[in-house]
């Protein structure tokens, strides 16, 4: 068996099996003659049958319409995607006469052809060399030449094929295909009654469906498809044995794809099943860096070096072997935001597959692997680091111990911050497999410890704000305030970093602030001054966009206006930060920035109102918040106008 499921003969679609073009495999049908001709005119009869069971594609329409205005048409869509049936389509529904298939060695640049009047014209040859030589020159005098009949040339194209360049006026993309249930519910119809159809409703089928569009079948695998679907809703076949089929099928394909890759290709590919959905420019360099490992481990010789020619594959071709794509997006720049071209897989399965098949299948590439990705982990470029760590993560799902021992520990005791990211990238995807996630707490745990590396401990501690941390939070707190005892002033961030990761998980917001709140009156000197720092950077880093606000607000601020429980927290935490020793000055530094928020919003003006009233409540009413709020008013460009209705919310809640 080649992979592809089989048919069972007693179930012909439509009559003597014309599979053909119909869906866009010309002359791929059940016997001698079956399908359109090669050449010459194509039977009403087979239009007709085409009619019956076509599901236009979403631009359909807009083809028709061009077709409509213009006599000549370059039609361009990949093999396999319906082309043919589609062409054939638009042109019977434009041309009275019928259609006519031109012989695919026709030269259309020769201008001899005796065109009958409303007729459509198919022109599919596979000889390239011609399609390169249709300039526009040639296209506009076929174009004048038709129009004297009134008939109209549709000339499919592959995705792939060279044009001339001053053709592009002619040429329409056809964009997606038609829709995977459509197509085939026009096919089942031909056997089966509007009352059967529901076994495209079965679970097994839609999952079968959703694995299949991935990938964008061809018009001739989903006429297979609805042949067994027909089984199935008749009882002939079990929807389990055609699944399997299928999966099997897929299974194979994947292996010879990736196996058939070429030495330009393959890095290329394993690199942007790494950095999948990222700009263009960081794939291929990190391609490249991986087929200069390659070469070096194979010792090739330098003729053969094809992993780091200059001019080697284009990127087109590239992207087209590898099954992936390109699309404008955009990147932040320390300047600014600027377009990109960024790529990804067709199919979103493809980045964990890739890592998973070349992990299982070839064991002489793990150690090039591994370090290579070790390197991109200290990149300077903050999201390479981290999809090199997750990365990591997913291989650490074969071979923890060795990828603990010669990536993940060697990251976190580097010191260096991308590194660190890189390492906690590693620690969530693996915290997320079951057979891993106690082997991760178990690590943490020991990585906190006063007796380890300040560096691993630093990288311990940020990644417990993570989903690590997140997964386990009983843990993850008790583990932070562990750390929160050092003085270190790099291991007080990495708490801070964590206490507010958790914090922003919606589940985790009030356990957070409750557990500050225990902090903030800890007898240990150094948990209860961390505290007062996580206060501070909860307050100064996170904001939210409210309805109709000029500037996003503080999310403390927000949180105490809409939640009496948070309220409660947070006014009992920034009361203490207003009385700690060494605190208070960056307390009001902080509820200053506040005010000039509101200044600039006066939405805000309220909600900043009645919290400032329950903070000076909670200082004894001992007047510090009015006094200061004066004094930011009298400074030159003050914020007076939020002060004057912040002083008077407060002089009437007093004399309440």
């Amino acid at each position: 068996m080649d992979g592809r499921p089989s048919v069972i003969a007693n179930t012909v679609i439509f009559g003597d099996a014309q599979v053909g073009t119909l869906t866009g495999r010309d002359n791929y049908g059940g016997g001698s003659g079956a399908g359109f001709e090669r050449s010459g005119r194509v039977e009403p009869r087979k239009l007709h049958d085409l009619e019956q069971i076509f599901a236009p594609p979403p631009r359909f329409e807009q083809l028709c319409d061009r077709l409509g205005s213009q006599q000549v048409l370059l039609l361009r869509a990949p093999k396999g995607w319906g082309r043919t049936a589609t062409a054939l389509r638009a042109l019977s529904r434009q041309c009275a006469a019928g259609v006519h298939k031109l012989s695919p060695d026709a030269e259309l640049r020769s201008l001899d052809i005796q065109f009958e009047r409303c007729t459509g014209y198919l022109f599919d040859t596979p000889h390239s060399q011609q399609l390169r030589a249709l300039s526009e020159f040639h296209l506009e005098q076929l174009g004048r030449q038709l129009a004297e009949v009134e008939s109209r040339l549709i000339v499919v194209v592959d995705a792939q094929a060279e044009l001339s360049p001053d053709a592009g006026t002619f040429v329409l993309d056809v964009g997606e295909p038609a829709d995977v249930p459509a197509f085939l519910r026009k096919h089942l119809l031909q056997q089966l009654a509007e009352d059967d159809l529901g076994v495209l409703s079965r679970l097994e089928v839609t999952t079968l469906l959703s694995m299949m569009e991935e990938r964008r079948p061809s018009a001739q695998e989903l006429v297979y498809l609805a042949a067994q679907l027909v089984d199935v809703s008749e009882g002939r076949i079990d929807i389990a044995e055609v699944v399997g089929r299928y999966a099997a099928a897929e299974d194979n394909r994947f292996r010879e794809w990736f196996d058939e890759l070429d030495t330009d290709t393959r890095p290329f590919a394993i690199a942007l099943a790494v950095f999948n959905n990222m700009p263009l420019h960081i794939v291929s360099e990190a391609g490249r860096a991986l087929a200069r490992s390659i070469v070096d481990v194979e010792a090739l010789d330098d003729d053969s070096r094809s992993g780091q020619r200059v001019f080697g594959v284009r990127s087109t071709e590239l992207l087209s072997r590898a099954q992936a794509q390109s699309y404008r997006s955009y990147e932040d720049t320390v300047y600014g935001r600027i377009t990109v071209d960024a790529v990804r897989f067709v199919d979103e399965r493809f980045p964990q597959r890739l890592l998973e098949y070349t992990w299982r299948e070839y064991s002489a590439a793990h150690q090039l692997v591994r370090d290579w990705l070790r390197e991109l982990g200290g990149a300077d470029d903050l999201r390479v680091s981290t999809r090199a760590g997750v990365a990591v993560g997913l291989l650490s799902t074969f071979e923890f111990e060795y990828v603990r021992r010669l990536v993940i520990e060697p990251w976190a005791d580097s010191g260096q911050r991308h590194d660190q990211y890189a390492a906690i990238g590693a620690l969530q995807f693996s915290s997320l497999q079951p057979e891993l996630a106690p082997l991760v707490a178990e690590m943490l745990e020991a990585w906190v410890q006063p007796t380890q590396p300040m560096a691993r401990r630093v990288t311990a501690t940020a990644a417990l704000g993570s989903t690590v941390g997140q997964l386990m939070p009983d843990r993850a707190l008790r583990l932070l305030r562990r750390s929160a005892r050092s003085p270190d002033p790099d291991l007080q961030d990495a708490v801070c970093y964590s206490m507010i990761e958790l914090f922003s998980s919606r589940e985790l917001a009030v356990r957070v602030l409750g557990d500050l709140r225990r902090w903030t009156v800890s007898r240990r000197r150094g948990v209860r001054y961390t505290g007062f720092l996580c206060i501070l950077q909860l307050s100064f880093d996170l904001v939210v966009e409210t309805v109709g606000s000029v500037l996003p607000w503080p999310r403390l601020v927000w949180l105490a206006d809409q939640s009496d429980e948070h309220r409660d927290h947070i006014v009992v935490l920034f009361a203490r930060l207003m009385q700690a020793p060494y605190y208070p000055p960056a307390a009001y530094a902080e509820i200053k920035r506040w005010v000039h928020v509101a200044e600039r919003d006066p939405q805000f003006r309220r909600p900043l109102g009645r919290l400032l009233v329950d903070l000076e409540r909670a200082d004894q009413n001992n007047g510090m918040v009015p006094y200061h709020l004066r004094e930011w008013a009298d400074e030159d460009s003050g914020p007076r106008a939020a002060v004057d209705e912040l002083l008077t919310m407060l002089d009437v809640k007093q004399g309440v």
